[in-house]
């Protein structure tokens, strides 16, 4: 199942704004070397806006964010919390949960829409999970 990301007014205006900067250099006509390194900065942004999200699927939880993709094992998820942290991650919210998981206690953020339906998913594939606060 396909979870995408919440993503926050503020999150959408940075990065039309740093597309649009990244493109300046078309519209005031000068500077064209610089769109050597700013089209692909600005198709990178785009491209992570619009693909950020998460997918559950009977043992994976696959992070996605434009490029990137990130594999968990869902039996190695130890604990969900809600967070506000402002951590640069595969988020476009500030409204995110916290995935503890892995031998080490490593950490995801991650900004489904369905704060709910996605924990309950990850809970019903692994009973293990602590859900820490009442996630709505």
């Amino acid at each position: 199942m396909y979870f995408p990301s919440k993503k926050d007014l503020w999150v959408y205006l940075v990065i039309w704004v740093c597309v649009i900067a990244c493109l300046t250099p078309i519209f005031i006509g000068r500077d064209f070397e610089v769109l050597f390194f700013t089209i692909p900065l600005a198709i990178l942004l785009i491209w992570a806006l619009f693909t950020t999200g998460y997918k559950v699927n009977d043992e994976l939880l696959i992070i996605q964010n434009g490029p990137i993709k990130k594999k968990i094992l869902i039996k190695d998820i130890k604990k969900i919390s809600k967070t506000k942290n402002p951590l640069a991650s595969s988020a476009l919210s500030i409204d995110r949960l916290e995935i503890t998981y892995g031998s080490k206690f490593e950490m995801e953020l991650v900004s489904p829409k369905d704060k709910q339906k996605f924990t309950s998913l990850l809970k019903s594939i692994n009973s293990q999970i602590e859900v820490i606060d009442n996630i709505n």
